[in-house]
């Protein structure tokens, strides 16, 4: 199966590996990383992982009430850029 077949959402396990793994990014310098979700499990998904999220509109975020836990919202491409730079 895929990874998100073995920890579907909102389980952190996929973002953390792929920080970890795929990233080489330690988990104490997690910090350095920003997610980006338009779910509300996947919200939950990466602030369980342990990293700051970004919601983008677009897909159930406010619907599920998972607003509230995204360090930013965002409606196009160009406003993360913004944040992120």
């Amino acid at each position: 199966g895929t990874l998100g077949e073995l920890s579907p959402k909102p389980h952190p396990w996929l973002y953390a590996e792929t920080c970890r793994v795929g990233l080489g990014i330690d988990f104490a310098d997690r910090n350095s990383v920003i997610g980006i979700e338009d779910s509300g499990a996947g919200v939950c998904s990466i602030r369980l992982a342990g990293f700051p999220t970004i919601g983008f509109a677009g897909g159930n975020i406010i619907e599920s009430g998972t607003r509230e836990l995204c360090c930013h919202y965002c409606q196009t491409f160009a406003d993360v850029l913004k944040i992120i730079k």
